[in-house]
C-alpha cells in the first residue's frame, strides 16, 4: 500500500510543480490583490448562484454573460484561466487513465 500512495504523491506533485500550476497559483494571488477584479469575481459568483436559484432567468443569464465577457478581456485573468484549463486537463487525464486502466483490467478478466 506504501507504493501506491508514493504513486500517488509523484503524480500529485508532478502536476503541482508543473508551470502551468504554479502560475496559477501566482496570477490567483495578484488577481485577488486587485480590487476591481476581486470584485468582478465575486459578482460572478453571485450571478451564478442567482441564475440557478431563478430556474435559469434569461435576464440575469444575461447579465452574467456581459459581466464574463468583461473579465475574460483582462489579460491577467485570461491567462489564468488558459493555464488552469491545462492543469484541469492534466488531473482529467489522470482520473480517465485509471478509470480505463480498471475498466479493462475488470472486463477483461470477465471475458
Amino acid at each position: 500500500m506504501e507504493k501506491l500512495y508514493q504513486s500517488v504523491d509523484d503524480v500529485i506533485s508532478m502536476i503541482s510543480n508543473s508551470f502551468e500550476y504554479q502560475s496559477c497559483l501566482s496570477l490567483k494571488k495578484k488577481m485577488m490583490e486587485n480590487d476591481e477584479l476581486s470584485h468582478m469575481i465575486q459578482d460572478i459568483k453571485k450571478l451564478q448562484k442567482d441564475y440557478i436559484k431563478s430556474n435559469y432567468d434569461p435576464s440575469i443569464k444575461s447579465q452574467l454573460d456581459q459581466l464574463e465577457e468583461r473579465i475574460s478581456s483582462i489579460p491577467i485573468y485570461y491567462i489564468y484561466n488558459q493555464n488552469l484549463e491545462k492543469v484541469n486537463e492534466m488531473i482529467s487525464y489522470v482520473n480517465d487513465s485509471l478509470n480505463d486502466y480498471f475498466y479493462h483490467l475488470m472486463n477483461d478478466f470477465l471475458k
